[in-house]
């Protein structure tokens, strides 16, 4: 799976820094992922009327008899269901990830997938719960861990929680540490640190992220940054969006 959590979190970090700083001091401990259960989360887990639920068995039989497996029907519908969340149809790919999740709900990439759903609704909580959810079983994953620090940032831009923001980048120097190649974190680790108003260290990732690849940055970010401080580098801060 790859990362479409971003709510245009380049050009939002550009106009406010607020006290994030103070309010990171006061807080005393990192979030803890939602408090839900998988049942609030995964529709097709309970099916609601015995006419669904002989549907679904029916289904179930359908798909067995198609694929010759499970797993194979489940691995074919997650493929539908990424298809379809590439092509922004965020209803099919809910309803495929649904139809994977009832073929075969040991697939990690169905709820990481339901995670990416809701996080394009701006759903957060339900997306970091099942996005948890699927990294208690691949923790190592860098492209997951950037997810799930990406919905932690749309959270914050959305209700200004010094947890997110600290949560974010926790599992972003996580994840580069295993990916360290990556634009994209280094450029989050940048809008990290402009909240937290790190300003010499925003710089910092923030030329590491365009050496790897020199369209990643926004010229929102980049004009926003420079208002705070000016690039350290002495580099001509418009042309860095070009």
């Amino acid at each position: 799976m790859r990362n479409y959590l971003v709510m245009a979190v380049g050009l939002a970090v550009g106009l406010s820094a607020c006290n994030t700083q103070e309010a990171v001091t006061e807080s005393q401990q990192l979030p803890l992922k939602p408090q839900l259960a998988l049942a609030d989360v995964v529709p097709a887990m309970q099916p609601g009327t015995p006419e669904a639920k002989a549907a679904q068995e029916a289904f179930l039989q359908e798909n067995v008899f198609r694929f010759r497996s499970r797993e194979m029907a489940g691995a074919y519908y997650v493929l539908q269901a990424q298809r379809a969340f590439k092509e922004e149809k965020l209803d099919s790919a809910a309803f495929f990830f649904n139809s994977a999740y009832l073929m075969d709900s040991t697939n990690n990439n169905v709820y990481w997938g339901y995670g990416l759903v809701y996080g394009q609704q701006q759903q957060y909580d339900e997306a970091l719960f099942i996005l948890y959810h699927a990294l208690e079983k691949d923790a190592q994953n860098p492209r997951l861990l950037n997810d799930i620090a990406t919905s932690h940032l749309n959270r914050f831009y959305l209700t200004s929680n010094p947890e997110d923001l600290l949560q974010s980048r926790k599992l972003l120097e996580q994840a580069v540490q295993l990916s360290p190649e990556e634009a994209d974190l280094y450029y989050k680790l940048a809008i990290n640190s402009y909240y937290l108003r790190e300003y010499e260290d925003a710089w910092d990732y923030l030329h590491k992220s365009m050496r790897r690849n020199q369209q990643i940055a926004d010229k929102a970010f980049i004009s926003a940054l420079t208002e705070k401080q000016q690039d350290p580098q002495g580099q001509n801060a418009p042309q860095l969006g070009q």
